[in-house]
């Protein structure tokens, strides 16, 4: 497997002065993926969980609803080949539980996330995700140097380890568009949240969809788009 990083030799220019030296980057590998013989879509993605990265897909896209309906999935150098038990209609969960979670766990949520970006700190050329499942504390964290596959990624893992996703925090370093909003509101997940801001028609569907969306977290306090199903406790 293609490690997740490369050291090369660069021109560095500082203080108007020109040195040699070794950069550390992100490495770049390509995934496509074929469903019942039909190319769905080429990853340019980080090596890893690559499983996750196509159970995630396929449920954030709509392609099932849960891994029962994979037959098969088979993973050979750059392709990935997956049978499908049979088709269906993209499912939008609907969460009426009416619970909360507190500011604080939000925040300890997001902790997890900054701990484990080692890659990013070292390249700054990672995106990273974090799954939390509140009716366990069951977790798990990611990298990539796609936004989206970083969410698949760990939607994926929640769901091959029996995570309640509709009972889970979905938190990602990256801007909450409209097209990653979908992939937690496809998912179930009732919380999604981000260190940087949210788009108009992210916000636009949260809110149709009645999911929590916060967007600039930080001690000091977020953004809070919209609070749906699962309030927020500042105590």
């Amino acid at each position: 497997m293609k490690n997740q990083v490369e050291t090369i030799d660069c021109i560095r220019i500082r203080n108007r002065t020109r040195t040699q030296e070794n950069e550390v980057v992100a490495t770049e590998s390509n995934l496509a993926l074929y469903v019942d013989d039909a190319f769905v879509t080429e990853f340019q993605y980080s090596t890893g969980l690559d499983d996750c990265l196509v159970y995630g897909h396929l449920l954030t896209s709509g392609r099932i609803s849960n891994k029962k309906e994979i037959k098969s999935l088979i993973i050979d150098g750059v392709e990935c080949r997956v049978n499908l038990a049979n088709r269906i209609t993209p499912r939008i969960y609907q969460v009426n539980k009416q619970k909360f979670v507190t500011f604080d766990k939000i925040l300890e949520i997001r902790d997890l996330l900054l701990e484990n970006q080692t890659h990013h700190r070292a390249t700054r050329g990672f995106h990273g995700a974090v799954l939390y499942d509140l009716s366990t504390d069951q977790w798990f964290a990611c990298e990539d140097i796609g936004r989206h596959n970083a969410v698949d990624k760990v939607i994926g893992h929640g769901m091959k380890e029996d995570y309640t996703l509709t009972d889970s925090v979905l938190l990602l370093s990256g801007r909450l568009l409209s097209n990653i909003v979908s992939k937690g509101i496809l998912s179930g997940i009732p919380v999604i949240s981000s260190m940087t801001v949210s788009s108009n028609e992210g916000i636009q569907i949260s809110r149709k969809h009645n999911r929590t969306l916060i967007g600039c977290l930080s001690d000091e306090g977020c953004w809070l788009y919209h609070e749906g199903v699962i309030k927020i406790i500042l105590e």
